[in-house]
């Protein structure tokens, strides 16, 4: 009789394990969706971007004009004129100049070469080497002591030169770079895919401008 008790304390044991296990399973599982409806997309996967949504068409009241720039270089410009051809009726292609920034410039100001060759000397003497007598432009003979991308860097090397008494001026280093630029005219209807071309230049933008501001009769380069 305790044999028979004990076997079926045994089978109700290993049913309720079985129970637990399944209520388990069943807790974890996700809920199916509805009859209809789709399962969330996993957010990990890559979204499609539409370089041009429907109904975007440049244009769709009448004849317009755009410019897009500034681009870095010819090549740049040369690839963007390729990708609007075959969508736009009228291009011209222009070129400007522009002042940037590059850095910071150490120097020491000088009346003439003879001046300018006495600094040396005495930066020599004093275990300054890096430094050079600058041989034109509005700061001809000055002594420069150093370039510097970081303005901190350049006020730190400013500092150390006055401190062995010499007159150390800073100023901001500037150059003149060629800029790019595509004016086109769109017919109604069209799309022209100028999205790729700003992405490929950091900085460049397209704007809408009055058709009357640009003669676009074919390519110029001026």
């Amino acid at each position: 009789m305790m044999d028979f008790n004990w076997r079926w304390i045994s089978v109700a044991l290993i049913a309720i394990n079985a129970l637990v296990f399944i209520l388990g399973r069943l807790g974890t599982t996700p809920a199916p969706a509805g009859d209809g409806e789709l399962p969330p997309l996993d957010p990990d996967l890559p979204r499609l971007e539409l370089v041009e949504a429907p109904g975007s068409a440049e244009g769709t009241s009448g004849p317009a004009c755009y410019t897009i720039g500034p681009l870095p270089t010819l090549l740049s410009q040369q690839r963007a004129t390729d990708r609007l051809a075959p969508f736009t009726a009228q291009q011209k292609s222009r070129q400007t100049e522009a002042d940037r920034d590059r850095g910071w410039w150490v120097y020491l100001p000088s009346a003439d070469r003879n001046e300018a060759l006495d600094l040396t000397r005495e930066l020599a003497e004093r275990g300054v080497e890096d430094y050079y007598v600058v041989a034109g432009g509005s700061l001809e003979n000055a002594v420069s002591v150093g370039l510097y991308e970081n303005i901190e860097n350049a006020r730190e090397r400013q500092r150390r030169i006055r401190a062995m008494g010499f007159d150390a001026q800073l100023e901001v280093r500037r150059e003149t770079v060629p800029q790019f630029w595509v004016d086109y005219r769109v017919e109604p209807g069209e799309s022209p895919p100028w999205r790729f071309i700003v992405r490929a230049s950091p900085g460049a933008q397209r704007v809408q401008v009055p058709c009357t501001d640009y003669s676009l009769t074919g390519n110029d380069d001026s």
